[in-house]
């Protein structure tokens, strides 16, 4: 496969050379995971030139909106589709594991926070979830991580400061700013997560605003693992 990187060059990718297809936390046991978290997104393009492919096989669309594509550090075999936004360009690093999946429309928006508490500092004075204006004078980014063997729905905002490894989030879901995930959680369609939420791993989270509904088998781990290495192997195959 050739790859086509002039577009995104930028983008840093870790290059440690391991290629396991099992990494994250968790045995091969195969718990009955609830279908409340959509599995795939809608009609994505299957065609190679709609994608850029990196030197670490990310394959990321070029109808994505990837701002700031220096602060975007991925470790590889992940796959960005279109109208998924990226804000780099806030300064912050955002960092994305291996065989994550970020479906079409999802938006990564680092949280802004004051460099100082001192009340005389003049800030942007932010108005909430829908907030997209960059960091001001006094104010800075809070980087982005997102594990390995995650994947985010369609439709989703992201503000929280991590994702842990081996994560569901469903479609048209809010992860508030400042807001942590653990490793192993579900987060259903339509959950709405508040702000400095920090999600205990193993837990299924739902509601508006969200809240822990229940846990998961300490041995699903590897069923979500092995879902995401799936999901990137069939997308790779319907190239054309």
């Amino acid at each position: 496969t050739t790859n086509n990187q002039p577009a995104m060059a930028s983008i840093s990718t870790a290059s440690d050379g391991s290629n396991s297809e099992g990494e994250g936390p968790g045995s091969s046991s195969s718990p009955p995971l609830s279908s409340t978290v959509s599995s795939a997104s809608s009609a994505p393009s299957t065609k190679k030139s709609d994608y850029i492919r990196t030197a670490t096989q990310n394959y990321i669309s070029r109808a994505a909106n990837v701002l700031g594509a220096p602060n975007l550090n991925t470790r590889g075999k992940s796959v960005v589709q279109a109208d998924a936004t990226i804000r780099g360009d806030f300064g912050s690093p955002i960092h994305v594991g291996r065989y994550c999946y970020i479906e079409r429309g999802v938006a990564l928006v680092p949280t802004v926070v004051p460099v100082s508490s001192d009340p005389l500092l003049a800030v942007v004075e932010r108005s909430g979830y829908d907030d997209n204006s960059p960091p001001g004078e006094n104010e800075r980014a809070l980087p982005i991580i997102v594990g390995s063997h995650t994947r985010i729905g369609q439709n989703t905002r992201v503000q929280s400061v991590s994702v842990g490894s081996c994560v569901r989030v469903g479609r048209d879901c809010t992860l508030g700013p400042r807001s942590k995930v653990h490793d192993c959680c579900i987060i259903e369609d339509g959950t709405l997560v508040p702000p400095d939420m920090v999600i205990p791993p193993f837990s299924r989270v739902r509601g508006s605003p969200g809240r822990i509904v229940g846990t998961l088998p300490e041995c699903c781990g590897g069923e979500l693992v092995e879902g995401c290495v799936q999901d990137y192997l069939r997308f790779v195959r319907s190239l054309e």
